[in-house]
């Protein structure tokens, strides 16, 4: 780790990320609510709530994924 390397990354790149990110974050933290809610407690999210959202979760941000955003690939073109 005693050199550093010149990368870089494409902003259609970056933003695919930021975008994805941010989405599994949301959908994660909305799924763990419903999850506290659907237990009668909707004021207790809890860490085995989040682990059951984030399963789904990362379902979702796979097809994402691999759907693609023809926006984003269109750029590329």
């Amino acid at each position: 780790m005693g050199h550093s390397a010149d990368v870089r990354v494409d902003i259609d790149a970056v933003t695919a990320l930021v975008t994805w990110k941010s989405s599994f974050a949301d959908e994660v933290a909305s799924r763990a609510r419903q999850l506290a809610s659907a237990t009668g407690k909707p004021n207790r999210v809890t860490l085995s709530h989040y682990r059951q959202a984030a399963s789904a979760a990362i379902q979702s941000l796979a097809a994402t994924i691999l759907d693609g955003d023809p926006t984003l690939d269109d750029k590329a073109a």
